[in-house]
């Protein structure tokens, strides 16, 4: 068996945020008003709960 190492990087913050508002333009564009409003809070918890266990964020608590 092959030995294989886990170097995954987390995202760094602004991607994340680039990537969060690149999801949400395309909602607006694409989507209805409801479908916005529903996506962004969707997006809204999938990413706050993405960037709470980013640990680069605990560094400076």
């Amino acid at each position: 068996m092959a030995n294989h190492s886990n170097t995954s990087q987390p995202l760094p913050s602004w991607l994340m945020l680039v990537i969060f508002l690149a999801i949400m333009a395309v909602l607006w564009i694409f989507g209805d008003l409801f479908i916005f409003i529903l996506g962004l809070l969707v997006m809204s918890i999938i990413f706050a709960g993405g960037y709470d266990r980013n640990p680069a964020n605990h560094e400076h608590h």
